[in-house]
């Protein structure tokens, strides 16, 4: 077994003894439970997979409550669900103190796909430029990709199309201008989404300005390297320069696990 599936075996475990939900009065008695138990792991990465596993089985508990009690609807009544939405708030609060886990949300056989495909808006370039900075010392072992990389000459429909066949994960820049961009959200996002959903691809998003990214919910079901709450544009220099480390290392684990 590698590290990560070592913990979060540890995390189901932890979530089946000891979190019946219904007998504990208070939501923070879990949390605090939860918290001692993470002083079980030494790195800040692996805290942060145990409890992200923990934030899975009780929300596959709730989904499972609202289908047998609710029709499958939230019920803002219910005394349990009101007490699980506060524990997933606790857990999501410390979850923003750690890095971030992202995990494919499906697996698949397939082998073609070993690109890194950006999708942006040209009037964010100077981001883009920064990210590429980050990811040279890596291009001998991955395939990154953005549209600079089409020659004088090719028809750039076909290379973006192209790319976007094989690519193992996806970088969104998001931003106001992404968002409103008409090439983006007719040509760029319905491949890679598709490819998140039934191809094994990854999506992972970097919210650089202020926009409304959390009403386009076929972006952020994805959960996004930085809240939209904070921007790379509200963040110092070291803050965001974290943000592109982590992006660089999710990226390669992904690729690594291919």
């Amino acid at each position: 077994m590698t590290n990560e599936e070592i913990i979060r075996d540890e995390a189901q475990k932890f979530a089946k003894w000891k979190h019946k939900l219904r007998r504990v009065p208070e939501p923070v008695e879990i949390f605090n439970e939860i918290k001692y138990r993470l002083t079980d792991f030494n790195t800040s990465q692996n805290k942060s997979i145990f409890l992200d596993e923990i934030k899975i089985q009780i929300v596959q508990e709730l989904e499972s409550h609202r289908k047998t009690a609710h029709e499958g609807n939230a019920d803002p009544s219910c005394g349990w669900e009101i007490k699980v939405e506060k524990i997933l708030f606790y857990i999501d609060q410390h979850l923003n103190t750690l890095p971030i886990v992202v995990h494919q949300k499906f697996t698949s056989s397939k082998k073609d796909r070993l690109k890194v495909f950006v999708s942006y808006s040209h009037k964010d370039s100077e981001y883009l430029t920064e990210i590429r900075k980050h990811f040279k010392p890596f291009l001998d072992k991955i395939e990154f990709w953005d549209d600079s990389r089409i020659e004088p000459g090719q028809k750039w429909k076909d290379e973006i199309k192209k790319a976007l066949h094989s690519a193992k994960v996806g970088i969104l820049l998001v931003s106001s201008d992404f968002l409103a961009s008409d090439f983006i959200s007719t040509d760029e996002l319905p491949p890679l989404l598709n490819a998140a959903e039934k191809d094994g691809a990854t999506i992972l998003s970097v919210i650089l300005r202020p926009c409304l990214f959390e009403e386009f919910h076929e972006l952020n079901q994805y959960q996004a390297l930085n809240p939209p709450s904070k921007p790379l544009v509200k963040m110092t220099e070291s803050e965001r320069e974290d943000i592109y480390v982590n992006l660089v290392r999710q990226t390669l684990k992904l690729l690594k696990n291919e």
